[in-house]
């Protein structure tokens, strides 16, 4: 079972008020939601007796010690019914700046210290094989034929993914080991090494490692075929070959969204006995003791509150832009540069008025979208997309119009419209068509983002590997059009513990 950025805030941090309120209205993240949703995800888990449950990172809202606690005890409640845990932090689990919300109220509160994450975790580390002595780092097999590559990024730069020198020469080492072993290697860390769609990193510069291109050679070289990702909070399933040549390892990289973002899923893996497969099958919080229908609900949620996301990359596309005018200049002249600088709006407010105006709406629903994944299976994909392109024209030209009196902005009015629809086709039309730039003859099948099967090792002769289920679970799982069901005897039940049959 895989959870991914639950950003559960303790509700003892918690008294309702205009503070919390207040709060919330900023998020894209029903943080309100959060405990509720946690204690859901740790029942089914309960329910189900998964192997194996990981958390890439990012389980508190920002650190908060009440948080840890609290997470902490649900997941050793889980090891004592027999469930493995095997946890990495990202960048809202240790240090930085965390509250309560008490009323009217908004008070500082303790969050957890690098030194104690180990501490606060233990039986992770004390089933590692192999620990890093420079980040919270660690391997461990936790069935034979199975290497987990934990691999921390948030250790080292707060806030962006990064791994120093010993960290990546430790991870390498570790996936060489596990290769020597014949071992299946399941890699998981917080932020994305692949793009999920073209330019991915120029709009969302965060979303991904530092020096990702190198981080993912590096893995492929080392035999690490699979990784496991959260941070942007969207189902996404890419696969990498590197381009022009014909047979070479891949990478495959499994970013599953949070459970209290649209559209509130988290994953279950099933390997094969030889350890050479991974079936990939995505599930939803579906509802909650107070709350039937959380598909509708956070749907609802996120299309009122993504627009939060909107000041943010527009400031970030604006900045671009204005960074790279010895590129315009060197490419068009600088006079074309000179006058793109003159209309480029002076500030920060209406430099985001204007993406907001043109097509801050259309983002969002993008965005929607690419939360949801298998994007081409919706209709209004194409639509989305030449709404982005007319909005580019119709802001160039609120930018441009005012100087029309001059002869020369008029080919250059026209000249700006044609490199901003450009610039915006190849990761939109990457985006609605779910495909990247990387995609080779042999992908021409799109990759299913929620429901697959994949060959990430070569098939092990390790007669001893036998079915991981606990001898004393008289149960059977099995998963139908991406729902998990427990085969019981001859009764069937679902995730909620509802006879079915």
């Amino acid at each position: 079972m895989v959870i991914t950025d639950p950003h559960v805030l303790a509700p003892s941090l918690v008294e309702p008020g205009t503070a919390f309120d207040e709060m919330m209205t900023g998020q894209r993240k029903m943080i309100d939601l959060s405990a509720p949703v946690w204690e859901a995800l740790m029942d089914t888990a309960l329910l189900y007796k998964p192997e194996l449950v990981l958390i890439p990172g990012d389980l508190t809202k920002d650190g908060e010690l009440e948080s840890h606690t609290l997470i902490a005890g649900s997941l050793q409640k889980l090891r004592e019914a027999g469930i493995n845990v095997l946890v990495i932090p990202g960048n809202h689990d240790i240090g930085g700046k965390a509250y309560s919300y008490i009323g009217d109220e908004t008070f500082p509160v303790e969050t957890l210290a690098n030194e104690n994450w180990e501490s606060t975790y233990p039986w992770v580390y004390e089933q590692a094989i192999a620990k890093d002595e420079d980040s919270h780092s660690y391997a461990a097999e936790p069935f034979v034929g199975v290497t987990v590559l934990a691999i921390d990024g948030a250790k080292n730069d707060a806030g962006v993914g990064n791994l120093s020198d010993k960290t990546l020469a430790f991870v390498l080492a570790q996936a060489d080991s596990a290769v020597a072993k014949g071992n299946m290697i399941v890699a998981m860390a917080h932020w994305q090494i692949l793009e999920h769609f073209d330019q991915q990193g120029t709009l969302e510069s965060a979303c991904r490692f530092k020096n990702a291109d190198d981080l993912r050679d590096s893995l492929m070289a080392h035999g690490v075929h699979l990784v496991l990702t959260g941070h942007f909070h969207v189902n996404g399933i890419t696969t990498y070959r590197t381009p022009g040549v014909e047979k070479v390892d891949s990478l495959v990289e499994i970013t599953t969204g949070s459970p209290i973002t649209y559209p509130c899923p988290y994953r279950w893996l099933m390997l094969s006995e030889n350890r050479a497969d991974v079936q990939v099958e995505t599930a939803f919080v579906e509802s909650l003791p107070e709350l039937d229908n959380m598909h509708q609900y956070s749907r609802k949620w996120m299309s009122e509150h993504a627009t939060n996301m909107i000041p943010q990359l527009s400031l970030r596309a604006w900045r671009k832009i204005e960074n790279n005018m010895d590129l315009v200049a060197e490419m068009f002249g600088d006079n074309i540069a000179a006058m793109l600088q003159e209309c480029i709006p002076t500030t920060d407010s209406a430099k985001i008025a204007l993406v907001q105006k043109h097509f801050g709406s259309t983002v969002v629903e993008l965005y929607l979208l690419h939360s949801d994944g298998n994007e081409p299976e919706y209709p209004e994909g194409d639509s989305l997309a030449q709404a982005i392109y007319a909005g580019m024209e119709s802001m160039m030209h609120e930018m441009t119009d005012p100087k029309m009196d001059n002869m020369i902005y008029r080919g250059f009015q026209k000249l700006l419209i044609a490199a901003a629809k450009e610039m915006a086709q190849e990761p939109v039309q990457s985006l609605v068509e779910d495909k990247t730039q990387w995609k080779q003859k042999e992908d021409a099948n799109r990759t299913d983002d929620l429901h697959l099967t994949l060959t990430v090792n070569k098939p092990r002769g390790d007669q001893a590997i036998e079915n991981t289920e606990s001898p004393e679970v008289s149960t059977y799982k099995f998963i139908q059009e991406g729902k998990l069901y427990i085969r019981r005897g001859e009764q069937i039940f679902d995730s909620y513990g509802r006879q079915v049959q």
